[in-house]
């Protein structure tokens, strides 16, 4: 049976396919990938249910599947989710789920239960949403269902897993491998993508900068220029333009602060929030009628600072594929140079990474409502 399928894919030729037929092989291609993904976790599963003290469910993996071991690991850990969530089974065999999101659903469940997931409808949405949109909805459930008591004791243990390696590669190249915990880690961002940003700017901007240097090199020479204080000019680095600079959200309560957390949705505790708080790089985000206008009409095509601020608390990054915001832009929905005349007001922004962006602009993509609050693109 399973020789059959393999040798009539193939033979499946796309060569003489137009763009839609050939959407529609990936489509199909990535449905007969989530049923065979759901047929490897239910064997898998077996593997793991059997008695007789034999190779693991990632050791068969492995062997059986000639992966790694951190993918062998992986479909092992998807495996035994499903064996938790009777509803993500169905989906993922009919191809209405990807493995993606059976991982983002496993997290789920390791942080509360199994019946909560069920319960959440987080399957359901996940039916609808693309599987980095997905992660993200999957982050911000987690995130309401943790304690303070919760939040604290995983930041105490991120903090305490703090490391830095350095080392020389085969090809005698210096490497820095570090982990941090989350806020830590959105610091360092904003320091290095600002620096890289004023790179960015010195070769030239969008025209010619990706021929001076690719944007792994800028982040490699910000990383230089920060540690040891040299730079790619003489001229003094500007104050860090806000969509490069650590942004915090938090609610005062009775003069306390609670619900403290980063802009990718990670949870801190009420103390890191004050000692952060007392940092010249940090915005307060803050969204009401006494802050800077929202709405400027056709004043201004680019988005104001305030304007950046309330698009990265609403979208929290680009609304296509979740990309941090400090590697988005700020889109008009509705065009703003003639014939669409789009404002440049808060509900015709939305913020999207420069890879889509490019598509929307460059390519003829167009940006539309998936009618769910999210948005994709369709190609011309």
């Amino acid at each position: 049976m399973f020789e059959d399928w393999i040798n009539q894919l193939a033979r499946r030729s796309v060569a003489r396919l137009d763009r839609p037929a050939l959407c529609d092989v990936i489509a199909a291609a990535a449905q007969l990938r989530s049923a065979a993904d759901a047929l490897e976790a239910r064997a898998l599963a077996a593997v793991d249910a059997l008695d007789d003290r034999g190779a693991s469910a990632s050791v068969v993996a492995r062997a059986a599947g000639r992966c790694s071991q951190k993918e062998a690991d992986r479909r092992a850990g998807r495996a035994a989710t499903l064996t938790k969530l009777p509803t993500a089974v169905d989906a993922l065999a009919e191809g209405r789920l990807s493995s993606e999101h059976i991982e983002a659903l496993g997290r789920a469940v390791e942080a509360t239960s199994p019946e909560a997931v069920e319960g959440s409808g987080l399957v359901e949405k996940a039916c609808r949403r693309p599987a980095d949109l997905h992660a993200r909805d999957t982050r911000d459930w987690i995130r309401r269902q943790q304690t303070n008591t919760d939040i604290e004791r995983a930041h105490r243990r991120r903090y305490a897993a703090r490391r830095l390696s350095m080392f020389e590669n085969d090809d005698g190249m210096f490497v820095l491998h570090g982990e941090f915990d989350p806020a830590t880690g959105e610091k360092l961002r904003s320091a290095i993508s600002a620096e890289a940003n004023r790179l960015f700017h010195i070769d030239g901007g969008r025209g010619s900068a990706s021929e001076a240097r690719t944007p792994e090199q800028r982040r490699a020479d910000a990383i230089t220029g920060l540690l040891t204080h040299s730079g790619a000019s003489g001229k003094a680095r500007p104050t860090a333009p806000v969509r490069n600079q650590m942004l915090l959200m938090a609610r005062l309560q009775g003069g306390e602060v609670t619900d403290g957390q980063l802009i990718d949705g990670s949870p801190l505790p009420a103390a890191v929030v004050e000692r952060l708080a007392c940092g010249s790089d940090l915005f307060a985000a803050i969204l009401s009628e006494a802050g800077d206008p929202l709405w400027i009409g056709r004043q201004a095509r680019l988005a104001t600072d305030g304007q950046w601020r309330a698009l990265i608390v609403r979208d929290g990054g680009c609304v296509v594929c979740d990309a941090h915001p400090s590697r988005c832009e700020a889109h008009h929905i509705v065009p703003w140079q003639p014939p669409g005349c789009g404002p440049t007001d808060i509900d015709n922004l939305a913020l999207i990474c420069s890879h889509h962006h490019h598509l929307v602009h460059d390519l003829g993509f167009r940006f539309v409502p998936t009618g769910d609050g999210g948005w994709s693109l369709q190609p011309p």
